[in-house]
């Protein structure tokens, strides 16, 4: 795809008065590949394309051909790699021009491909817009040494010095730009931050003066703005789809980039975005995909850049852009797959629990009592959504458990506690194989470890019990002593309150026993307004 302001494709013959068509050889021992590439460059192009499996059949391709103006070689192939090939084509003519295919674009196989004379690369797996790009590169540079072929021999050369040390630079720098994007996307945890890193990138990336996403908003028929950098005129903030003329939703539904002058749209009178036509600048608009169906559009300002100087960007965008849909299509699916999985477990817990009207909402009270407490003790965020999460979850194991002795209506005897003392375990199991964090699944392990050790399942003790363990561990006794049992009543908040500070040092943490101790009164006002709802617990 290209900007409704590039020029046209460049010819199918040569620039030196021959009416003989561009020659691209191609160099690959996959054979997917070659045909892939030949299809392309002779559909789209009209080129003459010329095939080899490896580099000693490309020479004698070559010599048959007599000329060749353009070389794709894969770096890896048997018996001679795509970087010494290209370094012996460069011998025989300096003039054609090559580019390196590579499924691993590291900083050093660049540099070594620049080095042997390659004018440009392709990371796999790329797209045929990128292919086109990079043959339009090739095509443009190969006039450029036909042409300067009178040039004295000296000149020339330092002229194809120069270039290549520009062209090195470049793709230092672009490399090591498609590095940081990689990393920076890779650090995202949610849709929200990824939106604002990618408008932050945009514009670091092109050096814009303001950078803008928008997505599209079925539901109002408008294009959001859900990040921005920048001073960003107000109206630009929603976008109606009913303003077919205005390049946002113009890139939005043709999914072509759009390269203009500002203002991006015609403001009020008096408004920011009407600008001075004088004022030089551009703004670059590409379209931002989830499985190729347009979704949004990145844009980005320039101050001091004219449009034509702001075509060397748009491999840039498109590469951010590329990179961060898949992010926000992982982050998406991840969301989906993870909350249908933790409903469908909480339900599993639900109905476990729905089975014993005595622990009946057991899971979602424990949680809400161990959040109190961990937000009480300072936690972190990342610990406070890991305690809610595993907490409904942390009887899951007790699925495993055989309901005669889950809701035995008497006490337990010593063997049939032994059977009840694997649910953790057995939870542990369950979980161990979704992806859960080791801290949640943890949680689920070890939330009847005792501070002296000796809890279960393993005994651990003191501060080798995980924090979020020890807090879940006080609110799940809470729970369990003012709730009513077959084989008696619920016990007062009084009451649990002396157990608990009773056990503090033996079974429970005593940090976590005193921030249980603070919230005391706020935990007495919960119990209590739910006291109809559930009669602790007889209804």
């Amino acid at each position: 795809m290209h900007p409704s302001t590039s020029s046209s494709n460049p010819t199918a013959t040569n620039p030196l008065g021959s009416n003989r068509p561009w020659r691209v050889l191609i160099v690959d021992d996959d054979p997917n590949i070659i045909q892939m590439l030949e299809g392309f460059i002779k559909f789209n192009n009209g080129y003459e394309v010329f095939t080899a499996s490896n580099a000693y059949d490309a020479f004698a391709v070559m010599d048959q051909a007599m000329e060749v103006d353009v070389v794709f070689v894969d770096i890896n192939m048997p018996g001679m790699d795509g970087i010494e090939f290209v370094k012996k084509v460069k011998e025989r003519d300096r003039a054609i021009v090559s580019a390196i295919i590579t499924g691993e674009p590291s900083m050093d196989v660049i540099v070594k491909a620049m080095r042997s004379g390659a004018s440009d690369f392709l990371a796999k797996p790329f797209k045929f817009d990128q292919l086109q790009v990079a043959l339009q590169r090739l095509i443009k540079e190969r006039s450029m040494l036909l042409e300067n072929q009178f040039l004295t021999e000296e000149v020339r050369l330092k002229r194809l010095v120069e270039q290549m040390n520009k062209k090195l630079e470049r793709k230092m720098r672009e490399q090591s730009i498609l590095f940081s994007i990689s990393e920076a996307l890779a650090k995202t945890k949610n849709t929200t931050e990824l939106y604002q890193t990618l408008v932050d990138i945009g514009a670091m990336l092109v050096d814009g003066s303001k950078a803008m996403l928008w997505i599209k908003e079925d539901e109002r028929s408008s294009l959001i703005m859900v990040a921005k950098y920048g001073d960003v005129d107000t109206g630009l903030y929603s976008v109606s789809l009913k303003q077919k003329e205005h390049p946002v939703v113009k890139v939005l539904s043709d999914g072509i980039p759009v390269i203009g002058q500002p203002p991006i749209w015609p403001g009020p009178v008096g408004s920011e975005t009407k600008g001075d036509a004088k004022d030089k600048g551009c703004y670059l608009l590409v379209p931002f995909r989830i499985r190729e169906e347009v979704f949004g559009v990145l844009g980005v300002i320039f101050d001091n850049v004219d449009s034509d100087y702001a075509h060397e960007f748009l491999f840039l965008l498109h590469v951010l852009s590329e990179r961060a849909s898949l992010t926000v299509e992982n982050i998406l699916l991840y969301d989906t797959l993870f909350m249908n999985l933790h409903a469908t477990l909480r339900a599993l817990v639900r109905s476990l629990e729905a089975k014993d009207p005595y622990t009946k909402l057991h899971s979602e009270r424990v949680t809400r009592l161990a959040v109190a407490i961990a937000k009480k003790m300072n936690c972190t965020q990342e610990e406070i959504e890991s305690l809610t999460f595993a907490g409904h979850l942390h009887d899951i194991g007790k699925i495993g458990i055989r309901d005669q002795i889950l809701m035995k209506p008497k006490r337990l005897t010593d063997e049939e506690y032994e059977i009840i003392k694997t649910h953790p375990v057995i939870g542990a199991e369950i979980v161990g194989h979704l992806g859960l964090l080791q801290t949640e699944t943890a949680i689920i392990r070890h939330h009847h470890e005792r501070w002296d050790g000796k809890g279960y399942p393993d005994g651990l003790a003191g501060d080798n019990i995980p924090k979020l363990c020890r807090i879940l561990a006080v609110a799940d006794t809470y729970d369990a002593i003012t709730s009513r049992r077959p084989y008696r009543d619920s016990m007062s908040h009084g009451f649990a309150l002396k157990e608990i500070k009773r056990n503090s040092g033996t079974q429970f943490d005593p940090e976590v026993v005193r921030a249980f101790c603070e919230l005391a009164d706020e935990i007495y006002m919960l119990t209590e307004t739910e006291e109809g709802q559930r009669q602790r617990i007889g209804s």
